[in-house]
This record gives structure tokens, C-alpha cells and sequence, in this order.
């Protein structure tokens, strides 16, 4: 009996045994999985095989002179430096039969540990700071995406495909958390130049994010032409205006009229016309106007002209004024005239125009 128990005791130890030195040996690093064999040599055309991973993948990122969350160029943190070329040279050690498997798995395990870390505090952190959405973070938030960046382009020229979108995952974590917070909340009180809305959408409508960013474009215009007022709350005029005749007074009518613009290229075109009168007698005033955007480059506000043309003419109550015309021995006959005047145009965008 007692043999028996020690037979027992000897099969469950050796089990263990057996069970431990097969945890030891257990592959622990992403590209020893792969034996290094996606490893690529830090060669000219392996670098170009890179540089189309981050075209195609880091599409939204690439550089670019808009103000958009983008990279500023493709470079990384000295430490994820130090790592990458580790699990660059650990590997070509490996191939080469000069670094036993086990020593090589523990040291690229340990490289890739340092670059994951790496991402997951930066990542966090860039994330933290696009929650706030604020204009005045952009260029910090801008330097993490490049060294993001520039760590997944590396990852995918070291075949680490899990880092090098890790990587990605992050970047577009950071953009539609700003993106998002932006249009929601922030834009609405924060003074940027409303190209700033655009570049960030061309970004999202990359990764089909769903978000929508345009309101935060839209500002307030008004441009006063002698007794008139045009206003809107538009993106670049583009939509509906309010026309409002100045001279309102107790007993007139009217004065409230209203206008429509289109995009036609770099400006926005269309019509408008109001109506005011008192004691029965009313006019009209009415033709073309534009509004022609001009660009005051990055970062700086744009100007707006307002220009077109107006007819003003009688609609009504000819015989009301009929013994008035005969005393001042003048018809009453419409009046053309052009128009063009600097728009004036707010900082901040606008929800809407009585807002």
C-alpha cells in the first residue's frame, strides 16, 4: 500500500514537472509565433512596403498642411526606438542561429511589452486630452499621433501587425473622441477659423466615423446696405437669410423679407427680396446678391464680401400717391442700384440666428 502511494506521488511530480518546464518553454512574443519570419530587413523596398501600409491604413493621419489632428511627420519616442531596432536585431540573431529560441522569444517578449506600454499611456493620455476638445490642446494632441504613427509604421515593417494596429486604434480613439466632443459641446465657444471644421471632417469621412462636424462651421453674417440688414447663420452663407428693412415705424408694414444662397464654387449666389409700406402703400426691394469667401490662410479668420444688385419698386397703393406725384411733378418709378460691402462675421460659430 504504501508503494502504491508513492508510485502516485512520483506520476503526479513528474506531471508537474512536465507541465512546468512546457510553461517556461511557452512562446511568449508576437513574432516568435511567427518564427521572425515576418520580420522584414530594414531595406529600401521594405520600407516602401511600410510606407503603403501607412497610406492606406494611416489615411487619415498622414500629413497634411491643414490644421486637422494629423501627424507631422512619421518619428517615434527614443525608448520605442530602442525597441523596435531590439526586436529588429533579436530576430536577424535568431535567423541566423547566434540566439537560441527561448532567449530570443524572452527578449522580443519583453521589446514588445515596452512598445505596448508605450502606446497604451500615450494612447490614454492623447485620449484624456480630446475629450476636452479644446483648439488650444490641437498641437499637443498632434504630437501623439505622430509618435503613434510612427510606431505603427515600424510595427508593420517589423511584421508586428497586432502593434502597428494597436497603434491605429488608438489614433482614430483620439480623433472621433475630439471629433465628437467638439460638435457636441466645445466648438460653440471657441474662437478658430472655420476651415478648421472641414479638414477635421475630411479626416472623419475617411474612417466613416458618422460624425458630422459642418455646424461647427456656421457663423453669424450681417452686412448692412444703406437701410437694409442681410444676416444668416450659415456655413460660408450657404442656406437662408433674413432681409430687414431699417426704417420701420409705427404704422408701417412689412420691412421683414428674406433670401436664399447656393454653393456655386468658391462662393455662395442667389435671390432676395423685401416688403415694407405703411397706409396701404407698399414696396418692394428685391435682386441677386453673392457672398465671396476669402482666404486669410491657416489658422486665421476668413473675410467675407457681400455684393449684388437691387431693384426697388412700387407694389401697391399707386392711387394713394397719386396727388403726391402730381404735386411734386414726379412719378414714382423703380429704382436699380449694385451693392458690395465687407460682411461682418463672428468668431464663434452660431446655432442658430436668434440664438
Amino acid at each position: 500500500m504504501p508503494s502504491m502511494r508513492l508510485g502516485w506521488v512520483l506520476v503526479v511530480s513528474v506531471s508537474l514537472v512536465t507541465m512546468s518546464s512546457r510553461a517556461l518553454g511557452a512562446q511568449r512574443s508576437r513574432a516568435m509565433s511567427f518564427d521572425c519570419r515576418n520580420a522584414l530587413p530594414n531595406t529600401a523596398a521594405n520600407r516602401q512596403h511600410a510606407d503603403q501600409w501607412v497610406q492606406e491604413k494611416l489615411r487619415a493621419f498622414v500629413p497634411a498642411p491643414d490644421e486637422a489632428l494629423r501627424m507631422r511627420a512619421l518619428e517615434q519616442g527614443e525608448q520605442v526606438k530602442l525597441a523596435i531596432v531590439g526586436i529588429s536585431s533579436t530576430c536577424q540573431q535568431y535567423l541566423a542561429g547566434t540566439m537560441e529560441k527561448d532567449a530570443a522569444d524572452l527578449q522580443l517578449s519583453a521589446q514588445e511589452e515596452v512598445i505596448s506600454n508605450f502606446l497604451h499611456d500615450l494612447g490614454n493620455d492623447a485620449v484624456i486630452l480630446a475629450a476636452r476638445a479644446q483648439v488650444s490642446d490641437m498641437e499637443n494632441i498632434r504630437h501623439s499621433l505622430t509618435e503613434m504613427g510612427g510606431v505603427a509604421r515600424q510595427a508593420a515593417l517589423l511584421g508586428e501587425d497586432k502593434l502597428a494596429d494597436e497603434s491605429w486604434k488608438k489614433m482614430v480613439d483620439v480623433l472621433t473622441t475630439f471629433s465628437k466632443a467638439f460638435v457636441g459641446q466645445t466648438c460653440w465657444n471657441q474662437v478658430f477659423d472655420d476651415e478648421l471644421p472641414f479638414a477635421l471632417q475630411r479626416q472623419n469621412d475617411l474612417l466613416n466615423s458618422g460624425i458630422d462636424l459642418r455646424p461647427c462651421a456656421q457663423r453669424r453674417f450681417n452686412a448692412q446696405v444703406s437701410v437694409w440688414t442681410f444676416e444668416s447663420c450659415t456655413v460660408r452663407g450657404v442656406g437662408e437669410w433674413r432681409v430687414l428693412w431699417n426704417m420701420s415705424a409705427p404704422g408701417t408694414t412689412g420691412g421683414r423679407g428674406s433670401g436664399e444662397l447656393e454653393a456655386d464654387r468658391d462662393r455662395a449666389k442667389g435671390k432676395y427680396k423685401v416688403d415694407w409700406g405703411a397706409n396701404g402703400v407698399e414696396y418692394r426691394a428685391s435682386g441677386k446678391m453673392e457672398l465671396a469667401r476669402h482666404d486669410n490662410g491657416a489658422g486665421k479668420q476668413a473675410s467675407y464680401v457681400l455684393s449684388g444688385d437691387m431693384e426697388t419698386k412700387l407694389t401697391k397703393g399707386k392711387e394713394k400717391i397719386a396727388m403726391l406725384e402730381k404735386l411734386m411733378g414726379r412719378e414714382t418709378k423703380p429704382t436699380k442700384g449694385d451693392f458690395s460691402v465687407d460682411a461682418r462675421v463672428s468668431e464663434k460659430p452660431c446655432r442658430s440666428l436668434d440664438e
